[in-house]
């Protein structure tokens, strides 16, 4: 189920990229973004309620909530529409978002106890980074000092991303995917709203059907089901091997702008993705599983009936 839930955000997650392309511009990207998280929260807060989801107890899980609905869902969201706003190429941002992975795994480094740097996982992450650059490069046609605000926004978005993980990860034990994500995203709706109105954007709603429907496919698809399943992910999975989903999506990206959208892609973006995914293997691979969860000292049973702990 956990590797079926970690196909799943890779593949609804690099749809978002065509959805946003088709449907959002009826509206101002930050309002849009701000609709977006509002029905999302909406729709977890009930959940929570339904399901009897725990809630934030204690100064510590209050302060990564708030942590993440400002940095995850304002700040990241903020930087990377405003840095497409200003004519930053897809091709170019979804390079730069790529470099996610390496910001994660220095924070996890530094913070998250078990998840140290190694050399096969910065091999890994390299080969990933590689692969990206192989399928999106034909598509950047310059790069010049008037892009280089946007170029930074970009990155400092995917680290605002990385920041997030690797906070609930570390102090987000008890984080229950439903209400910890019904807060966030509240906060979230709220901060990208007030930026939308400082930033001068005309109130106007989404066009029909392309806007209206985009948003609630990025609502409940692209935020609701992803974000409780990242959240579920992270409890046993290595918070760097979350952060690869950033290398699957832009593939997932190029399939679908090639089904869908009839797109043409670079001759080399097919090499590129099998290197990509070569070096996701590599970063993660252990004896038994490549993405075993990192909870590995649960107790099994053996023949006499009594539980020992996994070696």
């Amino acid at each position: 189920m956990d590797y079926a839930i970690y196909a799943l955000l890779s593949i609804v997650w690099g749809s978002t990229w065509l959805a946003i392309k088709i449907g959002l511009e009826g509206a101002p990207p930050l309002l849009a973004a701000s609709i977006r998280f509002f029905i999302a929260a909406s729709i977890l807060f009930p959940l929570a309620v339904l399901l009897r989801a725990t809630w934030p107890k204690g100064r510590v899980e209050w302060s990564v909530v708030v942590f993440v609905g400002v940095v995850l869902f304002v700040f990241d969201y903020t930087l990377i529409y405003w840095a497409q706003s200003v004519g930053l190429e897809s091709a170019l941002a979804a390079i730069l978002f790529a470099t996610m992975p390496f910001q994660t795994a220095l924070m996890a480094h530094a913070l998250v106890p078990k998840e140290r740097l190694t050399g096969m996982k910065v091999l890994g992450i390299g080969m990933g980074f590689a692969g990206i650059f192989l399928i999106f490069g034909g598509g950047v046609t310059s790069i010049g000092p008037e892009r280089a605000l946007p170029m930074l926004a970009v990155v400092l978005s995917a680290a605002c991303a990385s920041a997030a993980s690797v906070a609930v990860k570390r102090w987000g034990t008890n984080a229950n995917p439903y209400s910890w994500n019904a807060l966030a995203m509240a906060i979230g709706a709220g901060g990208l709203l007030l930026f939308s109105l400082v930033a001068g954007e005309p109130l106007i709603a989404p066009g029909w059907p392309e806007g209206v429907l985009s948003i609630l496919y990025l609502a409940v698809f692209g935020t609701v089901v992803t974000f409780v399943g990242y959240i579920r992910l992270l409890r046993t999975f290595p918070v760097t091997t979350m952060s690869f989903i950033a290398f699957i999506t832009p593939i997932v990206a190029v399939f679908l702008g090639l089904v869908v959208a009839g797109e043409s892609i670079a001759p080399l973006a097919g090499v590129g993705a099998g290197i990509t995914l070569g070096g996701i293997i590599v970063s993660v691979w252990r004896r038994r599983s490549p993405l075993r969860p990192s909870s590995e000292s649960a107790p099994v049973p053996n023949d006499s009936g009594r539980p020992r702990v996994r070696p």
